[in-house]
């Protein structure tokens, strides 16, 4: 189901049962002392992965493009700022050339939830879908699909450092963190819950709820598109 592993014979193959594409959407982004700067992209990779397994369709490789990141907001470093105009460009260009090979249903999930961000890829999206009536889609951050949970997602927080913990346990150290003072996203970069209480079990409870919830919404838009 990645697609950069995927032979032609099997991509036609998966076109002709389930022309689902998950575009996995993230950033390279200071998260604290404690997580990779790749988190973002990482997080939704395996969750489109993991979608992927209950809807069929492929998993387009993480994609590290974010805008409105914590360098300009509060200045940390070891964080890429893309532009806006490159990450409409680029998320124009995926979707097109994806639509010409072939995929209807298309999955944008959004582990970069930047208000502006977020906003300048649905922006595309939207103007994508008008396009090609034929196609459907799901552009969201990856909250959206827990929120009626009572689950928040902040920025390397409990949260996202909870389900890195459950994916890749050997990207998180928790005891980099600060234990002697309160947490802050001035100073540390990280707003929402204390990501020093994150625990692999409570990155897999968040991940099944989503993806249930994911898998359920694209399974709905499959039966749109076989009427």
């Amino acid at each position: 189901m990645k697609l950069e592993e995927m032979k032609p014979n099997e991509i036609d193959e998966m076109l002709n049962r389930a022309p689902i594409v998950y575009i996995p959407w993230g950033s390279l982004e200071w998260h604290g002392v404690q997580n990779p700067i790749g988190l973002d992209a990482l997080k939704v990779y395996y969750l489109c992965l993991r979608a992927a397994e209950r809807t069929g369709g492929v998993v387009f490789p993480p994609v590290f493009c974010g805008y409105e990141t914590m360098k300009p907001y509060l200045g940390f470093k070891k964080t890429i700022e893309i532009s806006k105009e490159t990450v409409q460009a680029l998320a124009r260009e995926y979707l097109e050339q994806l639509y010409d090979e072939g995929f209807r249903i298309f999955v944008i999930l959004m582990g970069h939830y930047g208000a502006k961000h977020v906003e300048a890829l649905k922006e595309v999206c939207q103007e994508f879908l008008k396009k090609h009536t034929d196609a459907r889609g799901i552009f969201a951050p990856d909250p959206t699909f827990v929120a009626d949970k009572g689950i928040q997602g902040g920025h390397a927080d409990l949260y996202e450092t909870s389900l890195m913990m459950f994916f890749r346990p050997d990207l998180v150290d928790l005891s980099l963190l600060p234990q002697d003072r309160e947490i802050t996203i001035e100073k540390d970069g990280i707003g929402g819950a204390d990501p020093r209480n994150s625990s692999k079990e409570e990155g897999e409870r968040i991940a099944n709820f989503l993806v249930a919830e994911l898998s359920s919404r694209v399974e709905e838009l499959m039966k749109e598109i076989e009427k």
